[in-house]
């Protein structure tokens, strides 16, 4: 899920989109919970309302295949405004779990967590992206 509250400026922006981090809810996500990040953002047009692009990279030593590594977030249709805050909300199950099948660790043996690194790419509706924004490592308990 992803929201949007912005706020117009008449400074120089570039065409080409920006974002930059500016929060997550914590870096620990327990089973069933959201991972929760927000963004700063600036388009000299205020079209950013299109598409975010996401990509897991699952860190942990032991590879494994993973799930659901890449996809898009529609943006929602907002009024027409150069700078904001993008928030995205990641939900376990559908975007958060990445092994298909995580080892078992620990004792007693419990399905291994996921250390991820999340890349986004924001494009506005003049097919113009962002640079791309990386998320400190987090980890994902299974």
């Amino acid at each position: 899920m992803v929201m949007i509250a912005a706020a117009c400026n008449k400074d120089k922006f570039q065409t080409k989109p920006t974002l930059k981090f500016k929060s997550e809810n914590g870096n620990l996500i327990p089973i069933n919970a959201a991972y929760i990040v927000e963004f700063d953002f600036t388009d000299k047009e205020g079209d950013v309302n299109d598409t975010l692009y996401v990509r897991k990279f699952r860190i942990n030593q032991l590879q494994v295949p993973t799930l659901r590594d890449s996809f898009k977030l529609q943006v929602p249709d907002f009024p027409k405004n150069n700078q904001g805050v993008i928030k995205v909300q990641m939900d376990y199950q559908n975007y958060l779990i990445s092994a298909q099948n995580p080892p078992n660790t620990g004792n007693p043996p419990h399905p291994e967590p996921d250390t991820l690194m999340i890349k986004f790419v924001l494009k506005d509706k003049g097919n113009n992206l962002s640079d791309t924004v990386t998320t400190g490592p987090i980890v994902v308990i299974r």
